[in-house]
């Protein structure tokens, strides 16, 4: 049985990944693979079985609004992501790889980033009973859209052409396909870096709920996606906005 696991993932393991990844997620992910493998489920019934789960973690915030609801919802929400690491190590075990199922991948984690957002500001709402949680909960839900929506426009080949893909939102999610490097050194990166690392949330959500800190998380977390969105309008600014020679 171990060894079918092993088997597994080192079968449908990625040359580069997050520690998170490396160490947890898919080593966890690959326990399912070896009964998904031969079965009838496909990568694509996956994805939305990690939809479906993580919805559940949203009753948890809402409702119980101590500090073991906030465990339990950290708890389901990183065995969403498992799940989302199940549907890719599903489709390339099986050599079923499809654009349309990396866009449906996005897809769903654009939808759990909308959920997210929205029952942190109810739940920090309930617990300090300030009107300025679900007004940060709203603003976030615009930054996180907005942000999403830019994502998919500079990533389409119109808007692309023959250039390299410009940097996305994607790239500092939760496993979306990356941009190909761009070699630099210096404070750039390491900001860079630590953008990408607090932007894929189920690398640390257990340590926000563990220490209770959901509220430096959302500021973190609306900060982050506001600054992309931003970001992402100059460019499409500088490069669409020019006047015409």
């Amino acid at each position: 049985m171990w060894r079918a696991i092993a088997d597994a993932y080192r079968r449908t393991q990625k040359p580069k990944d997050i520690f998170w990844n490396k160490y947890v997620a898919r080593p966890a992910a690959a326990v399912l693979l070896v009964p998904l493998e031969r079965s009838v489920v496909t990568p694509n019934q996956v994805t939305f079985a990690s939809l479906a789960v993580f919805a559940g973690a949203i009753p948890l915030l809402i409702a119980m609004p101590g500090h073991l609801g906030l465990l339990l919802a950290a708890l389901v929400i990183e065995l969403s992501y498992v799940l989302d690491c199940v549907d890719g190590q599903l489709a390339r075990m099986r050599g079923a790889s499809t654009p349309v199922g990396a866009y449906l991948d996005f897809l769903m984690d654009e939808l759990k980033a909308f959920l997210l957002v929205a029952a942190m500001g109810v739940r920090l709402w309930q617990v300090h009973q300030d009107t300025g949680w679900l007004l940060e909960g709203l603003a976030g839900l615009v930054a996180v859209a907005s942000a999403n929506a830019l994502t998919t426009f500079i990533r389409r080949p119109e808007y692309v052409g023959d250039g390299p893909r410009p940097v996305s939102a994607g790239d500092y999610g939760q496993g979306f396909v990356q941009a190909p490097a761009t070699p630099r050194r210096g404070p750039v990166q390491l900001v860079e870096g630590l953008a990408k690392f607090l932007m894929h949330y189920p690398s640390y959500i257990v340590y926000v709920a563990i220490f209770d800190r959901l509220d430096l998380f959302l500021h973190v977390y609306v900060a982050l996606n506001a600054l992309h969105a931003a970001r992402s309008c100059l460019a499409i600014l500088r490069k669409l906005g020019r006047r015409a020679k």
